[in-house]
C-alpha cells in the first residue's frame, strides 16, 4: 500500500484529530507483518491499545477513512480490508 504521509491529508478526513491518523497510519504499518489468521489477534490487541490511549473512532469517523484508505490500496490490500469489515461485523452480530 502507498501510505505516504500524504493519505493523511486527503480532504475526505477533514477535521478528524492528527492524533488518530498518526495511530492509524502507525496501524498500517505494522499490519503489513501479517496475513490470514494473524490479522485477527493484531487487530484483536490494536483494539486493546486504542482503549489504553483512548482513542476511538466514530462511525462517521470509520465511514470516512475507509474509503481513503482504500484509494491508496493496492487489489491484495483492498481484500483484507474487506475480510476485516466483514469479521468485525459478524462480530457484532454474534
Amino acid at each position: 500500500m502507498n501510505y505516504e504521509e500524504n493519505w493523511k491529508n486527503d480532504p475526505e478526513l477533514s477535521g478528524i484529530p492528527e492524533h488518530k491518523l498518526q495511530f492509524l497510519q502507525e496501524m498500517l504499518f505494522e499490519s503489513k507483518k501479517y496475513t490470514g489468521k494473524e490479522l485477527l489477534p493484531f487487530f484483536m490487541s490494536l483494539a486493546v491499545k486504542s482503549r489504553s490511549l483512548n482513542i476511538t473512532f466514530s462511525q462517521e469517523e470509520i465511514d470516512r477513512i475507509i474509503p481513503v484508505l482504500k484509494k491508496h490500496a493496492g487489489p491484495e490490500e483492498i481484500l483484507k480490508m474487506n475480510q476485516l469489515i466483514t469479521m468485525m461485523k459478524n462480530r457484532q452480530k454474534g
